[in-house]
């Protein structure tokens, strides 16, 4: 993606504030397990953010840290990449009383499942064992596998359907608005040289890669070399992240800076 999945835009949102949106509406208690070294937005006093302590074992040991925060006796655990979940789906899983995980094209869904009692103790002696597959838990807990067509409150896009590459992300955006768009603008040098070949500075543009933003410009203003951003320039992505990667997906609503290299540090 080039980007952490959990500041990716998502209607006014960042994705993460959007899944824990989801979820406050739900349930009792919220917990967001992240790496070490990733920061995230403000989620609130009630939101409980634990550090994933030993990443290199995979996905289980995350979401032991996780079960371990929480005071539930059931868990629904989603991912971060869940732009389609919603409140109804996540009371219907809890209704099925238990561990129970959706069953599509064949694939158990671990990471839009409810875990039973116990989950943080049952996923210590599973890591212990040298398991590390969070479908491990769910089988030592006896899951129920709910086949995606039984789930009545699943929407058109299926809760569990995340992203892992710049064009499902935009796949998934425009699946909910076919307009949506951000906004580039052109600062310092760039600004400049827009002006001389009579060009405007600032466009609001479909979203797209920052690649297919930077198109919309005239090649002789020299944003692009090489396939990436020029090296005179930087991309701010809304002031937190300077890149040059044009394969960076931009997200709705969100306004990205070219500033001059020398000014990004």
């Amino acid at each position: 993606m080039g980007r952490a999945k959990a500041w990716l835009p998502w209607f006014g949102k960042t994705m993460v504030e959007h899944v824990v949106g989801v979820l406050q509406s739900v349930v009792n208690e919220v917990v967001v397990v992240t790496s070490a070294d990733l920061d995230l937005p403000v989620l609130g006093m009630d939101v409980r953010i634990v550090r994933d302590r030993e990443a290199e074992r995979g996905p289980l040991a995350g979401l032991r840290e996780g079960f371990e925060a929480a005071s539930a006796d059931a868990t629904f655990v989603t991912g971060t990449d869940a732009p389609f979940l919603g409140s109804a789906f996540v009371e219907e899983m809890f209704a099925r009383g238990g561990a129970c995980a959706p069953l599509s094209d064949g694939h158990v869904q671990v990471l839009c499942a409810v875990y039973g009692p116990g989950a943080a103790e049952k996923a210590q002696m599973l890591l212990a064992a040298g398991k590390s597959r969070p479908r491990d838990l769910l089988e030592s807990q006896g899951y129920q596998a709910i086949a995606a067509e039984e789930l009545v409150s699943a929407p058109s896009r299926a809760p569990w359907e995340g992203f892992n590459t710049p064009e499902a992300y935009l796949s998934a955006i425009r699946s909910v608005d076919a307009k949506a768009t951000c906004v580039v603008e052109l600062l310092g040098r760039a600004a400049k040289q827009a002006q001389k070949l009579g060009a405007e500075s600032t466009r609001e543009v479909p979203v797209g890669t920052l690649g297919d933003l930077l198109a919309t410009w005239p090649k002789k203003l020299g944003l692009v070399d090489e396939g990436r951003v020029a090296k005179r320039y930087l991309a701010s992505l809304g002031g937190r992240d300077l890149v040059r990667d044009l394969s960076i997906p931009v997200g709705p609503g969100e306004r990205i800076s070219m500033i001059d290299a020398l000014a990004g540090g």
